[in-house]
């Protein structure tokens, strides 16, 4: 050890080495710098590092080298044979790149060999530089300096390229760094130990000192440039890498290189976030198996699926084509995988967390085929759901229309419209079973899909009708709906327009023949349809084509017997069917939207011909709940009045026990106007609705009219008899005026009169007669009650 720090103190040039030592330093620091870039590089990308990293590291060890031989002071005179010295710079180059793409590799001991490699292009490049070295003496060689010096160059090398290769810490970077200037600077020195020189005068070529000293110093000097360019090139490549690296941090995915050997070779942060990975779980040089294993731990995936995982990872990176898929977890995530393979090998991996894309895909697709107030699929779902079916099992259909529900919306308004129809949904779910489909198809009708069975299909309409007649709590208030049912049958050929056909049809029929009824299709029922359309269209039109007549039925007073009024009965007399009676049509009217109008023309004609009566003759007019919706009727009496001169006591306006009661509010809103001008009002069919006598003085109410139910059934029923003298009693009590309506022979008026009834009227007073008849029975009423009924 003494000899070789003789060797450097006395025999060595101090500035020359301390310039030599700076070159080695620095160009060790270069060569770690490169190998380290190189080495987390890609095919072919990497190839161009290794070339650049055996330039500089080739460069700065052969500059080392001659700098420190132009130190070296054998005490004679040296000089240098040109080819040999450049022969060994190519040496130090080539064994570089060498050691470097062997010390790259994954393969175990990997570092060391590529290290030992380097080392021995250390040593080669010295010693083939020393076979170039001409002095004038003697040369010998001790080779335990000389074997020393190789093992020192190996060692080191060896120890250095492994730190590196060791970790991504910089203090290994650092130690590397330090070893390969040990083993460079450990070669030289132990090596220049080995070399003895004996002077003798040799003839030769030798330079001069200065010449020397001046060489070495211009080989520092381009030394230090082409350290200083690798070291530019680094700076520039770690700032574009710095500046990738930001992106590939502040990337919304996840992104995985994988390398040809299967293993990680970059990677981001975000990956460990989207699959919940520990900060530590990745590495660099991870095998991708591992790293699919990790997930799969932690989504609790056993372990054959994490072999398929793999497996299928390895038949993406051999296609030539990207593979997209989406890949659901245990935890309800959804994330979006694509693997781009790369030519050389290996693939690119890229993910992205798609759960809230997903999430409010499937909150749109909710939101396009479900209704927003009950959750319930929609017309657009119910029509896929039949169009989609080819080849299934039938199924029945029940099409649903809720009774009245207009009224309560229009009553008490939309948001009690909306707590009504959460309240029907809830109670048709508790109906259903676990088979059965519900629908919402707009507004208050629904639709349900059962397996196809009639006789199931039948139970389970009649069960929702009675849960929906149970009245229904919308804030304070009770109210009363109830539904109508048609039903048809599904076969796998329907399109959604003609399975609702079918059962529109049923369900207009259900409507049709009263509240609260089911009806199922059968075969016939689209002539049905078709004829009752051409009957609305001509019932539409007779009011214009002069079509409609009014007939008026006598109404007597009992006690004294006298003529006290007509009652307005309208009539349709159809050119083909001939005369059509209102119980046909008025329905038909009431449904179809010609109601407002006829009601209209009957309540016109009835005021105008009322007109020419004497006044104390009255005309008691029928009138829709439908023509009470609108104020229109006070401006029609109104104008008939200062028309006509009509007085309003001649007015009296009939209206039914169950129009009272479901259109309350609407309803005594206007009988408060009627009242207002003076007119009466009756209460026609008493007995037949609700039969509540609340509602004589809830809506004030002028006359009843008995049915003739109960006039009809006097002799057969004691109930009927009851029935009828206590109302008479109790309306007598209310100062309300009664009429038995339907009086057909002498023991029922002479039963009528003993009960007290006020008024009469039936075929035995008086038929319906046409408004000449009407206006002739006035004129000869003084002839009394036989005549007027022979009449």
């Amino acid at each position: 050890m003494m000899t070789v720090l003789s060797c450097i103190a006395g025999d060595h040039n101090p500035w020359l080495i301390a310039v030599a030592a700076l070159v080695c330093v620095a160009g060790s620091w270069a060569t770690v710098r490169l190998f380290k870039r190189a080495a987390e590089t890609r095919w072919p990308e990497r190839g161009a590092w290794f070339i650049l990293n055996a330039l500089i590291t080739g460069a700065s060890i052969w500059c080392t080298h001659f700098i420190a031989m132009l130190g070296y002071d054998p005490g004679t005179l040296v000089g240098f044979e040109p080819v040999l010295t450049i022969v060994s710079l190519l040496v130090a180059m080539a064994g570089a790149g060498i050691g470097f793409v062997v010390a790259a590799s994954s393969r175990r001991g990997a570092s060391l060999l590529g290290g030992a490699i380097l080392g021995l292009a250390i040593v080669v490049m010295h010693y083939t530089g020393m076979m170039g070295y001409r002095v004038e003496g003697i040369v010998s060689w001790d080779l335990s300096y000389l074997a020393a010096s190789i093992a020192f160059s190996c060692v080191f090398s060896a120890a250095a390229l492994f730190a590196v290769r060791a970790s991504d810490e910089a203090r290994h970077a650092h130690a590397g760094t330090a070893l390969l200037v040990l083993a460079i600077v450990g070669l030289h020195f132990t090596g220049m130990t080995a070399f003895r020189v004996e002077p003798m005068e040799i003839a030769g070529s030798y330079s001069n000192p200065a010449a020397l000293r001046a060489l070495a110093l211009a080989v520092a000097g381009v030394a230090l440039v082409i350290i200083g360019a690798g070291f530019a090139s680094g700076m520039i490549d770690d700032r574009s890498r710095a500046q990738a690296a930001d992106a590939l941090t502040n990337m919304s995915n996840g992104l995985v290189a994988v390398s040809p050997a299967g293993r990680i070779t970059l990677f981001n942060g975000r990956v460990a976030e989207i699959f919940d990975l520990g900060e530590k779980v990745m590495r660099t040089d991870m095998p991708l198996a591992e790293f699919l294993a990790a997930i799969g731990a932690r989504s609790g995936w056993d372990a054959d699926r994490v072999r398929r995982v793999v497996s299928n990872h390895a038949l993406w990176f051999a296609k030539t084509e990207t593979t997209r898929l989406e890949q659901a977890f245990e935890d309800g995530r959804y994330v979006a995988v694509v693997c781009r393979p790369l030519p050389g090998g290996g693939a690119i991996l890229t993910y992205e967390d798609v759960t809230e894309a997903r999430e409010g895909q499937r909150r749109i697709a909710h939101m396009a085929y479900h209704d927003a107030l009950t959750g319930l699929p929609n017309r657009r779902l119910f029509a896929d759901t039949i169009e989609g079916r080819a080849g299934a099992s039938a199924l029945t259909l029940l099409l649903v229309d809720l009774d009245c529900f207009k009224a309560v919306n229009d009553k008490f308004g939309h948001a009690a419209g909306d707590d009504l129809l959460v309240q029907v949904v809830a109670r048709l779910r508790a109906v259903l079973s676990e088979s059965d489909r519900a629908f919402r198809l707009g507004g208050d009708e629904f639709a349900v899909l059962i397996p196809d069975d009639h006789v199931r299909a039948g139970a389970l309409a009649g069960r929702m009708v009675e849960a929906l007649a149970v009245p229904f709590a919308i804030g304070p208030n009770m109210v009363r709906i109830g539904c109508s049912v048609g039903i048809a049958s599904i076969l796998s050929t329907d399109d959604a327009s003609a399975v609702q056909r079918r059962a529109d049809l049923a369900l207009y029929k259900a409507k049709n023949e009263g509240r609260g009824r089911v009806e199922i299709y059968r075969e016939g029922m689209f002539e049905e349809a078709a004829e009752r359309q051409a009957f609305e269209e001509e019932l539409a039109l007779a009011v214009e084509r002069g079509q409609l007549e009014l007939h008026f039925q006598p109404l007597y007073a009992l006690s004294p017997h006298r003529l006290a009024g007509f009652e307005a009965l309208v009539r349709w007399r159809h050119p083909e069917r001939g005369m059509i009676s209102p119980a046909v049509f008025i329905p038909v009217a009431e449904t179809s939207g010609s109601m407002e109008r006829i009601g209209a023309w009957v309540l016109d004609e009835a005021l105008r011909e009322a007109a020419s009566w004497p006044d104390d003759i009255y005309v008691s007019v029928n009138v829709s709940p439908v023509q009470l919706q609108t104020p229109a009727i006070l401006t029609q009496i109104h104008r008939a009045i200062d028309d006509h001169g009509l007085s309003p006591r001649q007015i009296e306006l009939e209206l039914t026990e169950t129009a009272l009661v479901e259109n309350g509010g609407q309803i005594a809103a206007m009988l408060a106007g009627f009242r207002a001008l003076g007119i009466r009002v009756a209460m026609d069919d008493f007995g037949t609705g609700y039969s509540s006598l609340a509602h004589l003085r809830e809506f004030k109410i002028d006359r009843i009219k008995i049915d003739r139910s109960f006039v009809s059934g006097e002799g057969e029923e004691a109930n009927a008899s009851a029935v009828v003298r206590a109302v008479v009693g109790i309306a007598r009590e209310l100062g309300i005026e009664t009429t038995a309506e339907g009086i057909e022979d002498e023991e029922q008026l002479g039963r009528m009169m003993g009960f007290g009834c006020g008024t009469g009227q039936g075929y035995l007073l008086g038929r319906p007669m046409v408004a000449p008849a009407a206006r002739a029975l006035i004129d000869g009423r003084e002839a009394g009650l036989r005549v007027a009924a022979a009449g």
